[in-house]
């Protein structure tokens, strides 16, 4: 692509530098926003700081972590929620199972080693698209492909690089990584690239397509890439996977009205951050009914923000 395309990467939510981040941010970049459920503190927060990244135009990819089942019933409940409010506000999602982080570890792992190994795997579907950009002269897949592919996903993405100096290496891997989802190879469409050291043979490398195509023979393939790297010794892989179209880890909870809800917050924002402002009698005939409902924009130190007021007089108080 002819313009700069620039990587963000937001963890858990913006910060008290969120008005320069989000005046630097353009349409052309991609945006990374990683967050861990759980917490119903946190929601109103995940809505606004989403509304607030896309009045930009960046492309938003969210990436949600379930939390541990020792952690209770009522937490994954939540998460739940807040997953789907960030797969309605996001241009696209993928998902991290944490109880599967944990069967990476061993019994003599320590509670700081654990958590960055955590941060590293959460950090993963980052490092994969940066990689996949920086090697496009070699592999014919851009920055474009990689946002067209991940629009046209109708349910999360699964987005992985495995390394390791045999084929089977990084293909195991692929295959039984415990915290990620289980039906990539059920998804609608794949890019797959394939990253061999120089001295990688034909035979291999024919080995390697005949056992992708037999692994996701119900996809359909998007884009298919190839490069080359340089490697102290022997042969070495580095293989990246991205399935778009997989399912849900678990059924929809969200409400139609709920999402229209959603949708207007997330207009609303975008025309505040323009400076204008809207007045909204009806939407839908059922999701806002009567009142005129108003709405104040003004400027705080980290973003913009609106104000609203949408329980008309004696109405009762919906959660969101």
């Amino acid at each position: 692509m002819a313009d700069t395309v620039r990587i963000f990467k937001v963890k858990q939510g913006l910060g008290a530098d969120s008005a320069a981040l989000i005046s630097n941010i353009h349409r052309n970049d991609f945006c990374f926003f990683r967050f861990s459920g759980g917490n119903t503190g946190e929601t109103a927060r995940l809505i606004e700081d989403l509304c607030n990244l896309k009045t930009t135009g960046v492309f938003l990819i969210g990436i949600f972590r379930f939390p541990f089942r020792f952690e209770g019933k009522r937490r994954l409940q939540t998460a739940m929620l807040q997953y789907q409010q960030m797969r309605e506000l996001c241009d696209t999602t993928t998902y991290i199972r944490a109880d599967g982080m944990l069967e990476t570890l061993n019994e003599e792992t320590s509670l700081e080693d654990a958590y960055q190994r955590f941060d590293w795997i959460e950090d993963a579907p980052i490092r994969s698209i940066e990689e996949l950009i920086q090697f496009t002269n070699q592999t014919n897949i851009d920055a474009e492909d990689v946002r067209r592919f991940l629009s046209d996903s109708k349910g999360p993405i699964y987005i992985r690089t495995f390394e390791g100096d045999k084929f089977d290496e990084p293909l195991n891997d692929i295959l039984h990584a415990p915290y990620l989802p289980d039906d990539y190879t059920e998804g609608r469409q794949l890019i797959l690239a394939i990253g061999c050291s120089r001295n990688v043979g034909m035979d291999t490398f024919q080995l390697m397509n005949l056992r992708f195509n037999d692994l996701f023979h119900k996809c359909e393939l998007f884009k298919l890439g190839t490069y080359f790297f340089d490697a102290p010794a022997g042969n070495h892989f580095r293989i990246t996977l991205m399935v778009n179209g997989i399912s849900d880890p678990y059924p929809q909870i969200l409400h139609r009205f709920q999402k229209q809800r959603l949708w207007l917050m997330r207009q609303w924002h975008l025309m505040a951050y323009k400076g204008k402002s809207l007045n909204l009698s009806v939407f839908n005939g059922a999701a806002i009914r009567g009142e005129t409902k108003r709405i104040n924009h003004y400027e705080t130190a980290d973003a913009s923000v609106i104000e609203m007021d949408k329980h008309g007089p004696g109405r009762r108080k919906e959660k969101w």
